[in-house]
């Protein structure tokens, strides 16, 4: 398989496999993780699932997007505990990094640990002088999490489409300069 495995102290990020699927449809399709997502649909069938990982495994190359699954690195190989991805909506435009962590792991970090291994990713093997991130406002957890990791808000704000509320919602823009720190 293609594309990177970064290990923290708790986590591995991989690309996602076939096997995946059933675990992203029932963690991803939770109403409670969808609505902070902007293309995660509620509900998320298996097939759609399956699909999604078919398009990200026919897309796989150097210069794509990457979206990780993360898994716990336990003493019996883990199990997928969220996703994480480094990504660009343009080519022209900054990096950006975005995630989801599956409610049965909330409360424990994981979210501050991805965030931190996609920064470190961004800036040594992408070359990003810069990474930006959002969170919908109604959405403060994932804000702390970005200010955590040294992001700021840029004062900007736009509407944007959520798959999984099926409407519009505020999303606040955060930026992390790389080349200050």
């Amino acid at each position: 398989m293609m594309g990177p495995r970064i290990e923290t102290t708790r986590l591995l990020l991989r690309p996602p496999e076939m096997s995946d699927a059933p675990d992203i449809a029932r963690y991803a399709g939770d109403y409670d993780i969808a609505k902070m997502t902007m293309l995660i649909p509620h509900p998320y069938p298996e097939p759609a699932a399956e699909m999604w990982v078919l398009m990200r495994l026919a897309g796989w190359d150097k210069t794509a997007n990457r979206h990780l699954i993360l898994q716990t690195r336990d003493v019996d190989g883990g199990e997928m505990c969220g996703m994480a991805g480094v990504f660009k909506r343009s080519p022209e435009a900054d990096w950006e990094i975005g995630y989801w962590i599956a409610k049965p792991f909330w409360g424990r970090g994981l979210a501050t640990e991805a965030g931190q291994a996609l920064i470190d990713y961004a800036r040594d093997e992408l070359a990003a002088q810069a990474v930006t991130a959002g969170h919908y406002d109604d959405n403060p957890t994932s804000g702390r999490v970005l200010e955590k990791l040294g992001f700021r808000y840029t004062g900007e704000a736009c509407e944007q489409f959520c798959l999984g509320r099926l409407a519009r919602a505020n999303c606040l823009d955060m930026k992390l300069d790389l080349a200050a720190t």
